[in-house]
């Protein structure tokens, strides 16, 4: 079973074949290591009919609160196997860490063109490629830290030559002709790659949250499709890249089937907000249930440009990782906790920004009716034109009363009253259809 800590527990145990037999099993079953304690390792002494047994507890916690969860667990399943052992003794096992500097023996740098012969040869695995490129060996040489890091960085180099010179391998020990002997090459092109791609697609997605794909020409299919295929296929393959081999991956048959329904849940609600802050402009809310395919396109986008944001830190993780393996793993930064607090963080930003997008589209399309032009339908929500007439000079309204001789927009209808919007005050203003005449006109420039 995978663990993160690991215990040792000292027990006293029945000194008894059948007991020691049973608690070697049980151990065995679990995964936990079982021996005797060596001579001075601790000073617990047995009891008369018992004996010692050392039991290291592998489980998964959080530092903090292992030892106690360790002795819990091994109590419950001595509990269940009704077996006579005790724990007397138990501590924290750590990972002893020692302090090494790395070096590389790697082939002299070569011109572009032996490089590019070189490749073609890996290519078409002709056997003719250069057998020193690259790294070829490498020692890590253990060091102290109570000198400067340059004498350090000195002893070790020096002993580093030392051993690069003797290998059983000819072509793997060091030539001054062929090899230079250096410090980890950080691979600058993988990273630079990587950081390429998660611009690129971050820069897509942040324009297809401004609205602004008809801009650059993507809202034809001939230049939409590829970037639309690019900027996935890299969100795709580096969050693969990124859980596979991991928990979350072997999760992924039971978590896609309970996403998909609480994403189709959300998509109505989703759309009804971008509707909503595009409607805030006119000072009126849309209509509950009267979307249509509007909000579930919009709850559509706005899904996606979350998730897709999201992925975003998951994806470049995964892309380093997979590129440069030996330095993805030593970087701290590039671990799972800043990659989903930052991926969640972007997300409910560019979320926002679609918000944002919505309210300023409903600005701009204010305008077109103050102007005297007609205004565009906006994921569902169509704006229509009507002249409203209060047959007496009592009738009851809200806002401002409506014009006499223009149109004023109206999107949809709420119950028995209608809202609608006066281009000319822009004001907004609603009355019952009981004390008004509405009499739907065809355009916003028509006289009434």
């Amino acid at each position: 079973m995978p663990f993160n800590r690991r215990v040792h527990v000292i027990v006293e145990v029945l000194d008894r074949a059948e007991e020691l037999g049973l608690l070697a099993d049980l151990c065995g079953s679990l995964g936990w290591p079982i021996r005797e304690p060596i001579t001075g390792e601790t000073t617990v002494l047995a009891s008369a009919e018992w004996t010692l047994r050392v039991i290291e507890v592998r489980i998964r916690n959080v530092r903090d609160g292992a030892v106690e969860q360790a002795v819990a667990t091994l109590d419950a399943w001595a509990q269940a196997a009704e077996l006579s052992v005790h724990c007397r003794d138990a501590a924290l096992v750590e990972r002893v860490h020692r302090p090494l500097i790395e070096w590389h023996l790697r082939g002299k740098r070569q011109s572009v063109r032996q490089r590019l012969r070189h490749a073609l040869h890996l290519a078409y695995r002709t056997g003719e490629h250069d057998p020193h490129s690259g790294t070829v060996r490498l020692v890590r040489v253990p060091t102290t830290l109570d000198e400067p890091r340059t004498r350090r960085l000195a002893r070790s180099r020096r002993a580093a030559r030392a051993r690069l010179s003797h290998h059983t391998i000819p072509a793997r020990q060091l030539n001054p002709d062929l090899h230079e002997v250096s410090s980890p090459a950080i691979r600058k092109g993988w990273y630079i790659g990587a950081l390429l791609g998660v611009i690129f697609t971050a820069t897509m997605i942040c324009l297809l949250c401004a609205g602004l794909w008809p801009a650059i020409g993507a809202d034809d299919p001939r230049i939409g499709a590829p970037i639309a295929i690019l900027s996935f296929g890299y969100l795709v393959a580096g969050t693969v890249l990124a859980l596979r081999h991991t928990t979350t991956h072997r999760a992924l048959p039971w978590l896609i089937p309970l996403a998909v329904p609480l994403a189709a849940s959300l998509i109505p609600w989703l759309g009804m907000l971008v509707q909503r802050a595009y409607l805030s402009s006119f000072s009126v809310r849309p209509v509950s249930g009267e979307g249509g395919l509007g909000d579930v396109r919009a709850g559509i986008w706005m899904l996606f440009v979350f998730v897709a944001t999201s992925l975003l830190p998951t994806a470049y993780l995964g892309w380093v990782r997979f590129l440069d393996s030996s330095m993805g793993a030593r970087a701290p930064w590039l671990s799972w906790a800043p990659a989903v607090a930052l991926g969640t963080g972007i997300g409910v930003a560019f979320s926002l920004l679609v918000l944002l997008t919505a309210a300023r589209s409903g600005t701009e399309n204010r305008q077109l009716a103050v102007t005297g032009k007609d205004i565009p339908e906006y994921f569902g929500v169509g704006a229509e034109y009507a002249c409203v007439a209060l047959p007496s000079k009592d009738a009851p309204y809200y806002g401002t009363r409506p014009p006499e001789n223009a149109p004023v927009v109206i999107f949809g209808q709420k119950g028995d009253r209608v809202e609608y919007w006066d281009p000319k005050s822009h004001r907004k203003a609603s009355v019952r259809l009981e004390d008004a005449q509405v009499r739907l006109a065809p355009h916003i420039y028509s006289h009434c």
